[in-house]
């Protein structure tokens, strides 16, 4: 494929080099052939051979490129440009709803979560501020890893401060999402474990959270 692509910039390269050149030939020359005289045939002979020798630079450089792009893709092979690796699916930024258990006695919540390529994740949920007991909790932060097929696992905390921002404990998720075959949702279940500041846990939940892909509109 890269000796392909080379060989038809390089006809490209010639035919546009040739193209130029009779052009400037004709102007140089004038309708009275090769050897009538005309004052302006070193001016506009140099200014051909600028044009020439640019256009040459420029099919060259693009043929470069070629090159470059042809070669790549070659050593990356069929899945340049596709964002469905298994591997890369829960990568991008996610709406989601959070489904507490009917004895928890909550109604659903909703949540922003991005995963990141080098398997870092961060997220921020719907009421991070709470008056009973007063408390704010910060954006959450963690890791995440392929498991298999379309399944990843993940683990993050968030902070928990007083109203005077005195730490007060942690929020620890840990979960595991699938990702459709389509890769617009994912569906899954958290351990979410509420802990004091010195790491000792108080009370935990398991929830269900059902995500959909946030795309460009």
């Amino acid at each position: 494929m890269s000796y392909s692509a080379h060989a038809h910039a390089h006809r490209s390269m010639v035919t546009l080099v040739s193209t130029v050149a009779l052009t400037a030939s004709f102007l140089v020359a004038g309708p009275g052939g090769a050897n009538a005289q005309s004052p302006r045939r070193d001016v506009l002979s140099h200014v051909n051979n600028i044009g020439v020798s640019r256009s040459a630079r420029s099919v060259l450089e693009s043929t470069a490129g070629i090159n470059a792009t042809v070669d790549v893709a070659s050593r990356q092979g069929s899945n340049v440009g596709t964002p469905a690796s298994p591997k890369g699916l829960l990568v991008g930024s996610w709406l989601e709803t959070v489904t507490f258990p009917p004895e928890f006695g909550r109604p659903p919540l909703k949540s922003l979560s991005s995963y990141h390529g080098d398997g870092t994740m961060s997220c921020t949920d719907q009421g991070n501020v709470t008056t009973d007991p007063a408390t704010v909790f910060s954006a959450c932060h963690g890791a995440w890893t392929h498991l298999h097929g379309r399944t990843f696992a993940y683990t993050a905390f968030e902070l928990i401060s007083d109203l005077s921002g005195n730490l007060v404990g942690r929020l620890k998720f840990r979960g595991t999402y699938t990702v459709s075959a389509s890769g617009a949702e994912y569906e899954g279940t958290t351990v979410a474990q509420i802990l004091d500041a010195e790491g000792n846990v108080l009370s935990s939940v398991t929830v269900v959270n059902k995500g959909q892909r946030i795309q460009v509109e």
